[in-house]
C-alpha cells in the first residue's frame, strides 16, 4: 500500500485530520479510498475516505505581506512551498477480515495508505450485487440484495448514465431471482436491450382504473363524474366505441338522476376531446395484468410508447402494480417482484396522478410482502411525492446542481463532508450510492459497470 500521509492533532470518532506527504500529493483527491493503522492498535484498518482536501502556506498570514509574496524564488521551496491536508471521514473498521464499526480515536502520527480493491474484497460476506466499482480504488463496492426491498431511487442529470445504471442493476437482480417488471416510459432505454417485450397497448385496463382514465382524457372532474364513469365502465358490454360508451354512460347518469346539464356537458366533453382511436384500441387490450405478471421470463419490459397518452400509461403502470398487490394479499405469501419505473417524476410526483397512489402504497408496505420499487428521474425535490421519496432506502444520485435537491440528500444521508463543488463536476457513469443496501451505509462514489 502506498503511504499518503499521518494523522494530525485533533481527530475524532467521525472526523480524522491528515497531513499528506509532499511526495503523494498526486494521490490526494477527493473521495479516494484510505486506510488508517492507528499506532496503537496496529491489527485494526480504519476505512475512509479523503475529503475537505485543502492547499496551506505556513508563511502567509492574514493581512501580512511576506517576502515570499513578492520574491518567491528567495524561499526554500523545500520547506515553505504549499503543503495538502485533508480530512479522513471514517466509515468502518477491519480487523481479522470482519467488518466492525469506529468507536476508538485514532492516535496522532498513524499512517495514512490508499487501499486497493484486495483490501476489502474479502471483508464483506453475504448476498451481494454488484452495479460498479469505487472511482479510484477499483473496488466491487458490494450491494446487499436483501435491501432491494426498502427500494430504490436513481437520480441525475441527464446524460449522466441513469439507465445504464438501471440496466446494471436489472441484470444483477435478474440473476438473483427476481421478478423484474420495468416501465419503459420512451420505449428507447430498456425495450431494445431485453428479449421480452409487451407493448402497453396490448395491456388490459380494468373498469375502475379505466373511469379515471377516461376522465383524464376528457377533462371531466372526477369529483363531479368519477362515480358516473366507475359504474357505465363496469357494466358496459360489447365492442368498445366512443359512440356505444357515449350512449351508455348517458343512460348510467338518467338512471342514477343526474341533471340534464350535467349529462349534457359530460356528452359534449366526450365529444370534443376524447379520441375515437382511444375507445376503438381498448378493444385490443387482451392481456390482463396477470398475464404480464405470469411470464416466465425476467426481466420484464412493458413499452410504454405505444401509448401517447400519459394518464393511459400511468393506468398501465398502476394496473400491473395493484395486480401483485391482489395476487400477494390473495395467497398470503411474500413474493420477489421488483418494480422499474423510468421517467418516474410523470408517475409519482407531488401532484395525484393514476399511478401514484400505487406506487406510494408499494414503497410504504410493500417491504412485508417481497414487492420493491426502483425510481429513476432528473431530479428529486421537483420530481418525486416527498411521502414518496422518504422511504427510498437506497439513493443512487449523480450531478446534482439544484440546492433544493443537494439539502434534500443531506436530511438522511451523512453528506455533511462532501464537496458540492465534487457532486457537480461527476463525469457521466459516476455515482455517489448510499443507504441500506451499501454496506458502507454512507456515500461511496462509484463508477458504474458498462452494459450493452
Amino acid at each position: 500500500m502506498i503511504e499518503l500521509g499521518i494523522v494530525v492533532s485533533g481527530a475524532t470518532v467521525g472526523s480524522i485530520p491528515v497531513q499528506i506527504y509532499r511526495s503523494a500529493e498526486r494521490h490526494a483527491v477527493e473521495e479516494q479510498l484510505v486506510g488508517v493503522v492507528d499506532r496503537e492498535n496496529p491489527g485494526e484498518i480504519v476505512v475512509g475516505f479523503l475529503r475537505r482536501i485543502t492547499k496551506l502556506e505556513p508563511v502567509m498570514r492574514d493581512r501580512v505581506r511576506t517576502p515570499y509574496v513578492d520574491r518567491p524564488e528567495m524561499v526554500d521551496h523545500g520547506i515553505l512551498l504549499p503543503y495538502t491536508s485533508a480530512i479522513v471521514k471514517p466509515y468502518v473498521t477491519i480487523r481479522e477480515g470482519r467488518i466492525g464499526e469506529v468507536t476508538n480515536v485514532v492516535t496522532p502520527g498513524s499512517k495514512v495508505y490508499l487501499l486497493n480493491a484486495s483490501a476489502l474484497e474479502n471483508a464483506f460476506q453475504g448476498d451481494y450485487i454488484y452495479v460498479g466499482v469505487h472511482k479510484y480504488s477499483g473496488w466491487a463496492l458490494p450491494l446487499d440484495v436483501r435491501y432491494v426491498t426498502h427500494h430504490v431511487g436513481v437520480f441525475g442529470a441527464t446524460g449522466m448514465g441513469k439507465s445504464r445504471l438501471v440496466r446494471a442493476l436489472i441484470n444483477e437482480l435478474a440473476a438473483k431471482g427476481f421478478r423484474v417488471v420495468v416501465f419503459d416510459h420512451t420505449g428507447v432505454d430498456y425495450a431494445p436491450y431485453y428479449n421480452t417485450v409487451v407493448k402497453s397497448t396490448e395491456v388490459r385496463i380494468p373498469p375502475n382504473i379505466l373511469a379515471s382514465v377516461i376522465a383524464k382524457v376528457a377533462q371531466l372532474q372526477w369529483q363531479t363524474h368519477g362515480e358516473y364513469l366507475e359504474i357505465a365502465t363496469m357494466t358496459y358490454e360489447g365492442k368498445w366505441t366512443k359512440e356505444g360508451f357515449t350512449a351508455h354512460l348517458k343512460r348510467v347518469m338518467k338512471r342514477l338522476n343526474a341533471r340534464d346539464s350535467t349529462i349534457e356537458k359530460v356528452e359534449l366533453y366526450l365529444k370534443q376531446l376524447a379520441n375515437s382511436s382511444f375507445f376503438e384500441e381498448l378493444n385490443n387490450r387482451v392481456k390482463s395484468p396477470e398475464d404480464i405478471l405470469s411470464i416466465e421470463a425476467t426481466p420484464v419490459v412493458v413499452d410504454l410508447s405505444y401509448d401517447t397518452d400519459l394518464s393511459v400509461k400511468q393506468a398501465i403502470a398502476a394496473t400491473i402494480i395493484e395486480a401483485a398487490w391482489a395476487k400477494v394479499k390473495q395467497e398470503k405469501t411474500p413474493t420477489k417482484i421488483v418494480f422499474v419505473v423510468d421517467e418516474a417524476q410523470n408517475y409519482a410526483p407531488q401532484t395525484w396522478t393514476i399511478s401514484k397512489d400505487a406506487i406510494e402504497t408499494t414503497v410504504r408496505e410493500g417491504r412485508k410482502w417481497g414487492l420493491s420499487i426502483v425510481l429513476a428521474s432528473q431530479r428529486i425535490v421537483g420530481d418525486i411525492d416527498p411521502s414518496i421519496r422518504a422511504n427510498l432506502g437506497t439513493i443512487f444520485f449523480s450531478r446534482l446542481t439544484a440546492p433544493t435537491d443537494i439539502r434534500e440528500i443531506s436530511t438522511y444521508l451523512d453528506l455533511a463532508d462532501v464537496n458540492e463543488s465534487v457532486l457537480a463536476q461527476l463525469q457521466p457513469r459516476e455515482f455517489f450510492v448510499a443507504g441500506l443496501m451499501n454496506p458502507l451505509r454512507r456515500p461511496v462514489l462509484i463508477k458504474t459497470r458498462e452494459v450493452p
